[in-house]
């Protein structure tokens, strides 16, 4: 390191532990680090951060005590190396992780030496390196453990890390920095050398790879990952060899051993080498294993990954699911609240017992979503969309449904006071209407009239003209809360059909209305606005939604419970008071007072991130119906992670991200407890009506295929036929003649040819 203010960067020297310590307690340098904190230009960040000392973690000491690479002194390797979180939203949850990682069984436990906050409060975390993985490899591996951005400027053998004050330091083992004893440098070094590096990872040089080359070939072998998507190659290879029949017996490998390859071709890119390392021999010799899968890689196949392939990975990730605790029935465990929610939840849910929180969150987000008509939010897929939120609470008789009313009210207090105004002055012009002859000319109605919470007893003409008001006001928003689904069908003009058009519609923010030639009757087309809240039973929403599962319905409803094994015998309440209105009138205030169109970043990666999310549990539970509830499921997380980023002064936080998250989790976990079955039956009738009615043959069969396999299939699709087999070779014979196939007669298999996957697969 090198211990001076302002020092020039080439120049380092070794010194004690004990020196770097009393380095970050000095005035100097905490002067320095508030300043670098506190000062918002970057140019000016910048400069005051080269003031600072420095060190080098990957050496303990360079030739001449000059910091580059030709004066790199291998033998001085420290086998650590610094992970640099330079994502501010990705701090916490690295710092939390590292802990966690260095106490979980695992490649990483005992690995963390060192944790400190950078000079502009990100994070440096210092690591042992793996046994034979080099710095960037650990890199790599550890940002993924960690689920963070990885930095590959950060693995340079000479860099240099800015040196923080002792308040900065967060963790220090007493491994850190010590030099390893001699037997384990040994077998780290020769880790190293079998892979044809140099004995500190780095490449060799010309003349040194030569050198080590003639004595053995096989140290320039490239090192591959070990997992793909987080999954065990050797489950992989397990399960497909399973797909496939099973191991092979004597005289059928290599044709075995020649359509695993095939298949893994699409995981190891294309790589004869790196199937070769995943791939067992099956007793094989190892040459002519080799040879098979050259020429495996060689030859044309489709782009498109097959059924077999597809379902092998499946298989292995639910093997790998299970073993983690993370498999269907994990899974479909209530989700947990987290234990610190952002601060306007907290004040929210601050009057109710623990069991009330789920159903009192997704309810009341909904009377916040209120206050913001006509603000629109940047979706993950750059398409604007307003926050207009459903939300429906579904639970048994005598649960405490009640429950969400009271918060609900104080909420929507500040609006209905603007109501009450705008009613009085609608109820005189009806009166004022009303004391008019016959002939009389009547008093126009006020044009600047807006009540926005209305009432579910109310028809539809009554709806159009509040929609109308509301729009004309500014685009402001409705809402209404009813006691019972079945309210809604008068609203909606007395049908079910009409109720989930409202619906649709409303979430979409689309255009509604009514077309009526009286004079006296409402004609208006407005945007349907209105954020809605119902109660309702578990039977009855079956009954009205279980039928309006496939027509988008369902999907674009928020839908939460109350579990009676969560709640208190007798649950208690605290009162909603003057002091409780004024800390929410700050809330209040932030969504009133925000307008146009909000593009949160955080709020866009956490979409796309709760994307990943549920196709990844949909693969792990082999549950279509989970994956295409879940797309909207994101669409209405995300509305709630901008409510609250904007509550929350348009920052966002830990507590928002962990929040959001768990939201989803409980939505689909709501709906999937619910209908899960019924959408699994709805999806699986419309993929028979989809289904074409005369599957190409050829298609069917993978890139590679037996003879066994095609006359398998020949039979299953011509059962009404008596004798096939001649038919049989007649077709495989007409697929020859056309180019489409062609025979590996060494291996017993055919073979789909470029001529095929031009003309006919896409």
């Amino acid at each position: 390191m090198n211990r001076m203010v302002r020092a020039p960067k080439g120049q380092v020297f070794e010194v004690s532990l004990e020196e770097f310590v009393n380095v970050t307690k000095t005035d100097e340098v905490a002067s320095l680090i508030t300043k670098i904190r506190a000062t918002e230009d970057k140019d000016e960040r910048r400069q005051l951060k080269g003031q600072l000392p420095f060190r080098c973690p990957h050496y303990f000491r360079f030739a001449g005590d000059h910091r580059a690479q030709d004066a790199i002194l291998p033998e001085e390797f420290t086998f650590q190396t610094c992970v640099d979180i330079d994502n501010a939203d990705q701090v916490a949850m690295a710092r939390t992780r590292a802990f966690i990682l260095n106490n979980k069984e695992g490649e990483w436990q005992g690995k963390l030496l060192h944790m400190e906050y950078s000079a502009s409060k990100k994070l440096h975390i210092d690591i042992r390196i793996p046994v034979g993985m080099t710095i960037e490899e650990a890199q790599r591996a550890y940002c993924q453990a960690l689920g963070v951005d990885f930095d590959e400027d950060c693995c340079s053998p000479e860099r240099m890390i800015y040196i923080v004050d002792a308040a900065s330091q967060l963790y220090t083992s007493e491994d850190w920095q010590a030099r390893l004893s001699d037997e384990e440098i040994a077998l780290r070094r020769k880790a190293y050398t079998d892979r044809g590096l140099d004995f500190d990872g780095r490449e060799l040089k010309i003349e040194r790879t030569s050198e080590i080359t003639q004595k053995e070939p096989s140290l320039l072998c490239k090192s591959y990952p070990t997992e793909y998507s987080g999954i065990p190659y050797s489950y992989i290879v397990e399960e497909l060899a399973d797909q496939l029949g099973g191991a092979p017996e004597h005289g059928s490998r290599n044709a075995f051993i020649f359509t695993m390859a095939c298949h893994l071709r699409y995981v190891c890119d294309n790589d004869a080498q790196w199937i070769r390392s995943v791939l067992p021999n099956y007793g094989e010799a190892q040459d002519r294993v080799n040879a098979t899968i050259e020429s495996a890689c060689k030859r044309n196949q489709s782009m498109t990954m097959n059924t077999k392939m597809k379902t092998a990975i499946t298989l292995a990730r639910k093997r790998k699911a299970m073993e983690n605790g993370t498999d269907e029935q994990s899974l479909m465990r209530q989700p947990q609240i987290p234990e610190r929610l952002p601060a306007p939840i907290r004040l929210i849910t601050s009057k109710a017992p623990r069991g009330y929180w789920p159903c009192i969150i997704n309810a009341t987000l909904s009377a916040f979503a209120t206050y913001m008509g006509g603000v629109k939010a940047e979706f993950w897929n750059g398409r604007l969309e307003e926050c207009t939120l459903l939300n429906g609470l579904v639970a048994p008789m005598s649960t405490g449904k009640s429950s969400i009313k009271d918060p609900i009210n104080h909420i929507l207090a500040p609006i209905e006071r603007r109501d009450m105004e705008a009613r009085q002055r609608e109820r005189e012009w009806a009166e004022a209407t009303n004391c008019r002859g016959a002939n009389k000319e009547k008093p126009e109605r006020p044009t600047d009239i807006c009540v926005q919470v209305v009432d579910s007893d109310m028809t539809n003409a009554a709806l159009t003209q509040r929609l109308d008001d509301a729009e004309r006001a500014g685009n402001k928003a409705l809402f209404c809360i009813m006691d019972e689904m079945e309210q809604l069908k008068k609203m909606a003009g007395g049908s079910m059909s009409e109720v989930t058009e409202i619906i649709r519609r409303d979430f979409d923010t689309d255009k509604y209305g009514q077309e009526r030639v009286g004079a006296q009757s409402v004609k208006a087309r407005t945007t349907l606005r209105m954020n809605m809240v119902f109660s309702t039973t578990p039977n009855t929403a079956k009954m009205y939604l279980g039928k309006n599962i496939d027509n988008g319905t369902l999907s674009r409803l928020s839908l939460s419970t109350i579990v009676k094994e969560d709640v208190e015998r007798r649950p208690k309440f605290k009162q909603y008071d003057e002091a409780f209105d004024k800390k929410l009138a700050v809330y209040l205030a932030r969504l009133e007072n925000v307008k146009g169109a909000i593009v949160c970043s955080q709020a866009k990666r956490l979409a796309e991130s709760l994307l990943d999310r549920a196709e990844e549990r949909a693969l792990m539970m082999a549950n279509e119906s989970y994956e295409q509830l879940s797309y909207r499921a994101v669409e209405i997380a995300f509305r709630k992670s901008i409510i609250l980023y904007v509550m929350n002064g348009m920052k966002w936080s830990k507590e928002i991200e962990d929040l959001v998250t768990y939201l989803f989790d409980y939505d689909m976990w709501v709906k999937m407890c619910l209908f899960g079955e019924e959408i699994t039956h709805k999806l699986a009738e419309d993929n028979r009506v989809m289904k074409p009615g005369v599957p190409c043959m050829l298609e069917l069969l993978g890139d590679t295929f037996t003879r066994q396999e095609f006359n398998i299939l020949y039979r299953a699709q011509n059962a009404t036929i008596g004798d096939v087999s001649k038919a049989a070779s007649n077709l495989l014979s007409q697929w020859k003649k056309r180019g489409w196939i062609e025979e590996n007669v060494e291996l017993g298999i055919y073979c789909k040819t470029e001529l095929y996957y031009q003309k006919h697969v896409a």
